[in-house]
């Protein structure tokens, strides 16, 4: 968790790669907490503070207090975590193909 430099805000980077469909985040999020908006390439909701959701797991989180920041953005991946919306990049895996197919 940083700070961000040209607002009041913080930004949560995720420790492994993410790749978040953002439609299941909506349908899970939506019980939980307002949903702002849907653009498709980011979902923005709102719970302790308003939160801009990016598809790589990235988290903005509009508040000047980082113990908000840090529950709230706490609070976004537990309700995730474990479920199909979040995807971890398997790296070296991105083509598809074993090292056998490679060959041929």
């Amino acid at each position: 968790m940083k700070p961000c430099k040209t607002s009041a805000a913080y930004e949560a980077i995720p420790r492994e790669h993410l790749n978040l469909d953002l439609d299941q985040s909506e349908e899970i999020l939506k019980n939980v907490c307002t949903i702002v908006t849907n653009a498709g390439i980011l979902l923005i909701v709102n719970d302790r503070c308003e939160v801009s959701i990016h598809k790589d797991g990235r988290l903005i989180l509009k508040t000047d207090s980082q113990e908000i920041a840090s529950d709230q953005a706490g609070r976004i991946a537990a309700w995730l975590e474990g479920t199909t919306a979040i995807r971890k990049h398997q790296q070296g895996r991105s083509s598809g193909m074993t090292k056998s197919d490679r060959g041929r």
